[in-house]
């Protein structure tokens, strides 16, 4: 299916745009690594609900500055050419969006670096650039993606999702089109349209030979990676493949 048939691309954050999970790792730097971590130990291990985990995490941002919290996401390491991508994209006639459970002012930093067209994420009440504790997390992201497409009037069959996580498998099965964009493990691999693994979303001559990709049905069929870029929207590098194919 062309590109033009889709309506919108939207983006998980920890693990796909940041190599790391981006709050987690500034954790470590405010002073609160130890507690973060506890929750999602007790997550883990089903003591308590992912609802239950990002609320009690967002509370221990209560108190700090924006400002403060943002210089130490800004540290960890992202994909490389996020808005070279964003731009293709958006040129496509697509909108670009972001789908996490992280907080809203931490997306809001990433639409203004990189060009996104909106997002869908967790509520983090921030007065006068002081986060509170009041917070309504995202725990099911799949909820979130359909109530954000009511919103815009568009349907989510006529979307594509980019993920690496369990938490996007939910999503990948109410799309017209996934990719799982470094996947973490393969039941993650295995839910979405077709599985890439780069470090740079326009090094479209490295990703052709080093990405692995497959299709979702058969699972053995291994398609090129042009052709992954074209049916799933990460067409920053597909237009420059193509072009050296002629």
């Amino acid at each position: 299916m062309p590109l033009t048939s889709y309506s919108m691309v939207s983006f998980d954050v920890d693990g796909t745009l940041f190599r790391r999970a981006a709050l987690t790792t500034a954790a470590q730097a405010l002073g609160i690594g130890e507690r973060w971590n506890t929750y999602d130990k007790m997550y883990h291990q089903k003591r308590i609900t992912l609802r239950e985990c990002l609320d009690q995490q967002y509370k221990l941002l209560a108190g700090m500055r924006v400002q403060d919290i943002l210089r130490e996401v800004v540290k960890v390491e992202t994909i490389r050419n996020i808005r070279e991508t964003v731009v293709k994209l958006q040129g496509h006639g697509l909108g670009v969006t972001l789908l996490t459970d992280n907080p809203d002012f931490l997306c809001s930093y990433l639409v203004e670096s990189f060009g996104f067209n909106g997002y869908t994420a967790s509520k983090v009440e921030v007065k006068d650039g002081i986060v509170t504790d009041k917070n309504e997390p995202l725990p099911d992201k799949a909820e979130g993606l359909k109530k954000y497409c009511s919103w815009m009037s568009i349907i989510p069959k006529k979307c594509i999702h980019v993920g690496d996580w369990v938490n996007d498998i939910p999503v990948f099965k109410i799309v017209g089109h996934s990719v799982a964009l470094n996947p973490k493990t393969e039941k993650v691999r295995d839910g979405a349209s077709f599985a890439v693994e780069t470090s740079d979303l326009m090094d479209s001559k490295s990703n052709c030979y080093s990405a692995r990709a497959y299709s979702y049905q058969p699972r053995t069929r291994t398609l090129s990676y042009v052709s992954v870029l074209q049916e799933c929207a990460l067409a920053s590098a597909a237009e420059s493949l193509l072009r050296y194919s002629r």
